[in-house]
């Protein structure tokens, strides 16, 4: 019996039983895309939430969160769900980004990238601007697994 609830515990911890819906849906930060406009569709908003990084997240009280995405005009969800991916780049184990199609975008002005940070239970959205992401992208240049492209 012992042996049996271990192997339980094992498998839930190393990603058998009970994450695998998590880990699918947060995989790759395609996948973290994809699950942030299938919840944008349905106007799930809680689930939205969990698309956002914890730096992200703690940023702003959730439930004033909630409440101003609640109230976005269609407008700007639409524009949001028009997104189409150009390219997806996983600079290494911690941080990546996606680059969206500039003709899927609402404007000129509309930010044509989706910056990402691994986080335990899988890859979220966060900012260029999060000091986390920053600093890996530090690093990761350093150590050569990625370069600034050149204007």
């Amino acid at each position: 019996m012992f042996y049996k609830a271990l192997l339980g515990i094992l498998l839930y911890a190393f990603g058998g039983c009970g994450t695998n819906e998590t880990n699918e849906r947060f995989r790759d930060p395609a996948s973290t895309f994809r699950t942030y406009k299938h919840a944008l569709e349905r106007g799930d908003y809680e689930l939205v939430w969990e698309c956002y990084s914890t730096t992200q997240r703690n940023a702003e009280d959730r439930q004033a969160w909630l409440t101003r995405w609640r109230q976005k005009p269609a407008v700007e969800i639409k524009d949001q769900l028009r997104r189409e991916i150009a390219q997806e780049q996983i600079i290494n184990d911690h941080i990546g980004y996606l680059l969206f199609d500039a003709s899927t975008l609402s404007d000129e002005r509309a930010s044509p990238f989706f910056y990402f940070i691994r986080e335990a239970d899988g890859w979220k959205i966060t900012s260029h601007l999060d000091s986390t992401f920053h600093h890996e992208l530090e690093q990761a240049i350093e150590r050569g697994e990625y370069k600034l492209p050149e204007f």
